[in-house]
This record gives C-alpha cells, sequence and structure tokens, in this order.
C-alpha cells in the first residue's frame, strides 16, 4: 500500500512538471512575437509557472517520502532535481513541436505547387484518397488561353509570372473544408468544390473567369488573358478519372467555342457551352 502511495505522488510529480514544461512553452510561443508588454508579461508568467511546478513537485515530494526533512540545508538536492526535471521536460516539449513543425514543413513542400502555392498533383492524389465515395463533388477544370504562344514569344519567366498572378487570383477562392484548388500542370487548374450543384457550380465558374480574364501587368510586358473552364459534378459515387476526364472534356468544349467562356458536362453527356457573361451559346 505505501507503495502504491509512493508511486502515485511520484507520478503526479512527473504530470505537473510535465503540464508546467507545456505551459511554459504555449506561453512563450503565444507572445513571442509581440510588443515589449507582451514578452515582460510573458516573463512574468514564466517565472510563476515555474515556481509554481517546483512548490508543486517539492509537496507532492514530501508526501511520497514522508518522515525526510526537505528544508534548509536539504532543500537543495530536491529543488536542483526538480528544476533538472523541468528542464528536461522543456527541452523534450520543445523539441517534439520542432519535429511537427518540420514534418508539416515537408509535407507542405511535397503537396504545394512551389510556383503558385496551390496544391499539386499530390495534393490532389492526396484529396482523392481522403474522400467520401458519396460525397457531392463539383470539377471545375480551368486553362489558360493562348499560353503556349505567351510562353514560345516572351519566355518561360513572363509565363511564370502569369501563373503566380493566376494562382494569386484563384487563391481567393480557396476555402478549407469545402473548395480546393489544384494546379495540376502547366497553365491547367482544377477546382474542387464539396456539397457544390451545378448551379453552385456555374456561379462559382462566372466569378473565377471575371477573376482571372483580365490584364496582367508582367513587368514591361500588359498581356490580356482569358480562361475556359469546364464543368461536371459527381454522380453517386466518386470516381476521380471520370470526374476529371469529364471536366477536361467540357473544358476544350469551351475553348473551342471561344475564350473567356465555360462549359457544363450534363450527366447525359450533353455538353452546354456558356460564355463567361451567362448567356448561353445558341446551338
Amino acid at each position: 500500500m505505501e507503495e502504491a502511495r509512493n508511486y502515485m505522488f511520484a507520478l503526479l510529480s512527473v504530470l505537473l512538471a510535465a503540464g508546467t514544461a507545456y505551459s511554459v512553452l504555449r506561453a512563450g510561443y503565444y507572445l513571442a512575437d509581440k510588443g515589449p508588454k507582451a514578452r515582460a508579461l510573458r516573463t512574468s508568467l514564466v517565472i510563476l509557472m515555474l515556481t509554481g511546478g517546483i512548490s508543486g513537485m517539492h509537496m507532492f515530494g514530501v508526501q511520497a517520502v514522508p518522515g525526510i526533512s526537505l528544508t534548509g540545508s536539504g532543500l537543495l538536492i530536491p529543488l536542483s532535481l526538480y528544476a533538472l526535471t523541468l528542464a528536461l521536460m522543456i527541452w523534450l516539449f520543445h523539441r517534439i513541436s520542432q519535429m511537427l513543425a518540420e514534418r508539416e514543413q515537408l509535407k507542405e513542400l511535397a503537396y504545394r505547387d512551389s510556383l503558385t502555392g496551390l496544391f499539386n498533383k499530390n495534393g490532389m492524389d492526396h484529396f482523392w484518397n481522403h474522400c467520401k465515395s458519396g460525397e457531392q463533388l463539383a470539377v471545375l477544370y480551368l486553362d489558360l488561353n493562348r499560353f503556349k504562344s505567351i510562353n514560345d514569344k516572351l519566355g518561360h519567366h513572363i509565363g511564370d509570372l502569369l501563373l503566380q498572378a493566376v494562382g494569386g487570383s484563384l487563391q481567393q477562392f480557396s476555402s478549407k473544408g469545402k473548395r480546393h484548388i489544384f494546379r495540376v500542370g502547366g497553365d491547367e487548374f482544377v477546382i474542387i468544390a464539396k456539397r457544390c450543384s451545378y448551379r453552385e457550380a456555374e456561379q462559382l465558374a462566372l466569378k473565377v473567369l471575371e477573376s482571372t480574364t483580365r490584364n496582367y501587368q508582367l513587368e514591361q510586358h500588359e498581356l490580356f488573358v482569358s480562361a475556359s473552364i469546364g464543368i461536371t459534378a459527381s454522380q453517386g459515387t466518386v470516381d476521380p478519372i471520370r470526374l476529371l476526364k469529364e471536366a477536361d472534356s467540357a473544358m476544350y468544349t469551351a475553348k473551342q467555342l471561344g475564350r473567356g467562356r465555360y462549359a457544363v458536362h450534363k450527366q447525359s453527356n450533353v455538353i452546354q457551352p456558356v460564355n463567361w457573361l451567362g448567356r448561353t451559346k445558341a446551338n
């Protein structure tokens, strides 16, 4: 019984050290980039936390080892052990947080396109792998018009600047948990919207075209660039290959009918072309 009691107090002491170390690090991270007053507050909080942690550990130590005097000159050794335990806990939590941050950074590098900052093909594969099979999705496939000629005439540097500008325009349509935007290669982009109907997808396509079809000032060059968008939506089971193929096919139809248009791939396999102002093109 006595051993169980001592074990319990020793465990409580370690848990208190862990809680104190975690609180100290959290206070440090939260107030790290604040002003002088916040830094002074952080220092005061850290001192109070460390003092409270050592005091609590000492209290548990006294309870765990009854009959031993832990006062006066005999207090130095246990206090040193408490401080050493806290320092070890703080270092351990700090190292773990660094490892987690590095892991997230590597994940970002693997899933992000370095040029535009949007998700890349790896990010899209990750999305499909974690997508629910019966989820309602709308897929918008966007392609820039005359991009190859711009690259050939003005050079890849200007082409990269254009892609960065378009990527920046598309960023505003990203919504965590609802809309994801990917650069899948060259001048092709894919927007996947969750819980999105055909009507909502068309409204989104109009906004995207209004944002991306415009004049771009790229160093000394001012270029008017338009985009074409193909739209499809999931019907029951999510099939990534089918969805991308249908959206890509609709996009090429929109491109053939003129610049700055979107086309919708309906379930009946009929493609309905629409210009970016929302007027259906007569057959």
